[in-house]
This record gives C-alpha cells, structure tokens and sequence, in this order.
C-alpha cells in the first residue's frame, strides 16, 4: 500500500504542473504523463487501482487547493469532481485492454503502446468533457492531439529509463567478463606452473627409485627410500587432479566462442590500469591495432600480451612510455610490446626464458619472483609454431616482437 500512496501522490501532485494551450477550457497536465509512465516502467502493480487511487488523491489534492485560496467548500468539489471520472474511466478502459497480457498485447512496442494509451486518455477526456457541458468538435480534435502527447511523451520517459537500465547491465556484465577473463588467463598461468612442478616431482620420484634400486642390500635405507617414493607418487598424483580439473575448466571455456582481438585488447587495458594503481606508477600505454580478427585461443594471446606489458611497466619508471603494436599480415600477427625502461643487459637475453630466470625482487621482502612469466610466453609461442624475439639496450629500453601464423589462432579474419 505504501507504493500505492506513493505513485498515486506522484501522479496528483504532478497533476498541478498544467497550463492551457487553447482558447478554451483544456488543461494539459502532466500527472497522466507520470501514470503512463509508471503503466510502462512497473509489471507489479495494479493499474486499475493505481489509476482510481490517483483520482481520489488528484480530487482531493485539487479541492483542498481551491479551499485554500478562498474558493468556496461545495463549489471547490463540484468543479474538481468531474475530474474523477477521468480517472474512474482511465482505470475501465486499462482493465478492458488488459495490457499485463504480452499475448494480447506487446507491451514494449512502439506504437500498439502509443495508440491504446492515447485512445484511454481521449476517450477518458471526452467523458469528463461531456461530465462538464464543454465538449465541441473541436475540442474532440485538440483531446485526441493531447492524447497522443502525453502518450508519446510518457512512453520516451519509459524508452530512456530503459535504456538507462540496459546500460548499467551491460555496464556491469563488461566488469565482471573482465574479471573472468583475468581470473582464467592467470589460471591458466599458474597452470603452467603446477605441470612444471608435476616434471620436477617426476624427476625427484625417478631419482628416489634409482636410489632405491641401488641400495636393495640395505633393507632399512631401503623400506626408507620407499616411503618417500610413495608420498612423492601420492603427490604427482594429486597434483595430476588439480592439473586436469584446471584443464577441464579452460577447455570448458575456450572452445565455446571465439573473440575479437580489440576485445581481449580491453582486457589488457583493464587489468593494466588496474596494476599501474596497485604500483603507483604514472606511465604513458598505447595500443596500435591495423586490422581487428577473431581469435579462438584468446586466452593465450591474453597471457602473452598481459605477461609482456606487465614486465615491461616494471622495467619502467614514472613518466615512460610503453607501446603495443598489433600488425595483422597476409598469413601471420605480430605483436610487437616496446618500452623505453632500464632493458636487459646483453649478458642475461639468452637466460630469460629460462624457468626461474628473474631479475625482479621484492622490495620489502627481497623475495624473487617466480621467473616463469617469459617461460611461459616462450612455451605458448612454441606450441602455435610461432617466433619471439627480443632486442634490448640498458638504459634504452626493450622490445619483444612475436610473430603467430593465422592459421594456429583458428580466427575468421575481418576488416575493420
């Protein structure tokens, strides 16, 4: 009831806000564009009784109003009370169209919407009209012209509400396909990870059996050697589930849809931004794309682009520059991530695709980080056939170029 009163208030309080735009007694007001308006936004309610509540609040309001600037009881209510039956037949005639029923009636249609809401305002003006003695032909033409618009003008209130609406969801559904798709590419790199911990658990375990192999005439060092080579199994083990329910979750997601490259590009962008305020760094990022394609594996190109320009803001500093370049070719993409950092010296550019090559250390803690981030790129570009390079001078800055053949990213190529 609450929302009731409240509507109904709406619509007889804005129900004052009128004028006169003819030479006779025609009010243009604007409470029937607010009722159409909640007809159109709300599906919970009752309009009929949303619309005869309006007209006791709007009866009621509009008397108490002429009481008060001096007009007299009986003669304020019998002036104000034909408005009512506007109102009385308003509520009729949305019981009779019934527009609740999408089968008889599709709601969010532009002119179905505009024509049964102009007939129940000018058929529900020609009752009052008549109620009060003043209805001419001509009035009947100036009725249906005000019909129309308040009908038009409610229905453009509800249109951009709408609109409105759709935005915010979309909106929010980009953020949070944003955060999925972050959250995967870095799954899919510590995935990485984990399979390179399965071959080093396979190498101690291969290890542990030659031991135990050689000592089989010590039977204490023996049963000793055992032991361990039965937890470091049932390690691999559980390590081989974790790996597979990783790749089930991936493959559940990249073989369903492919993805334009400027889309993933968004991506980079957001997760970039974000890690240049999480570093407190003010460093200049631009993205240069000739040709936008559909890729299936996006995720990859996700990880090494990510892994790129994340490295590249930490070789950095304020005020640097970082450029990408994507330069779709006739049979091939390169992907090119250049900065103007500290660079690579000469003597470490053969280590640093190296598993745990890494010249990025904690500053709190000294801890170094995982040096699998380059290793990774490499082992993506080997598995697509393609090429890296890399070209860097201290002080002067770095730049990576990867070229992929079209065919490894399974895309349907466009022109933009």
């Amino acid at each position: 009831m609450k929302k009731y009163f409240l509507y109904a208030s709406l619509i007889a309080l804005t129900g004052e806000i009128y004028f006169y735009p003819f030479s006779f007694n025609l009010r243009f007001s604007a409470g029937i564009i607010t009722l159409n308006a909640i007809i159109l936004l709300k599906d919970n309610i009752n309009y009929s009784v949303l619309t005869l509540l309006s007209g006791s609040f709007a009866f009621i309001f509009r008397s108490f109003l002429n009481i008060l600037f001096g007009k007299p009881i009986l003669e304020s209510l019998a002036s104000n009370f034909p408005s009512f039956y506007y109102y009385l037949f308003f509520a009729l005639l949305l019981y009779v169209f019934d527009l609740r029923d999408k089968d008889k009636f599709q709601k969010y249609k532009f002119l179905p919407m505009i024509f049964s809401l102009s007939f129940i305002d000018m058929f529900s003006n020609i009752i009052e009209a008549s109620s009060r003695n003043t209805l001419s032909p001509k009035m009947v033409r100036f009725i249906v012209l005000v019909a129309f618009i308040r009908a038009f003008i409610g229905f453009f209130i509800y249109y951009i509400y709408k609109k409105r609406e759709i935005l915010i969801l979309s909106e929010e559904h980009e953020k949070r396909y944003l955060q999925l798709n972050i959250m995967v590419s870095n799954i899919e790199s510590e995935l990485f990870y984990l399979k390179k911990s399965m071959d080093d658990i396979e190498s101690v375990m291969s290890k542990s059996y030659s031991l135990y192999e050689k000592n089989k005439e010590n039977k204490e060092l023996k049963e000793e050697i055992l032991d361990i080579s039965r937890e470091i199994h049932e390690i691999k083990k559980d390590y081989s589930r974790v790996v597979k329910g990783f790749e089930n979750f991936l493959s559940s997601f990249e073989n369903k849809e492919f993805m334009y490259l400027s889309k993933t590009i968004d991506i980079i962008k957001a997760n970039t931004l974000k890690y240049l305020k999480e570093s407190k760094k003010d460093i200049n990022i631009k993205y240069y794309m000739d040709k936008d394609f559909k890729i299936k594996s996006y995720y990859n190109i996700f990880t090494i682009l990510n892994n790129l320009i994340i490295n590249a803001i930490d070789a950095c500093s304020n005020f640097s520059k970082i450029t990408v370049f994507i330069l779709n070719k006739d049979d091939y993409i390169e992907f090119i991530v250049k900065d103007n950092g500290k660079g690579v010296d000469a003597d470490f550019l053969e280590c640093i695709f190296n598993p745990g090559f890494t010249t990025k250390f904690d500053k709190i803690t000294g801890k170094p980080s995982t040096g699998i981030g380059l290793c990774h790129v490499k082992n993506i570009v080997n598995e697509y056939n393609g090429q890296i390079f890399v070209d860097s001078k201290l002080k002067k800055g770095t730049k990576f170029k990867i070229v992929l053949q079209k065919k490894y990213l399974e895309g349907d190529f466009i022109e933009m």
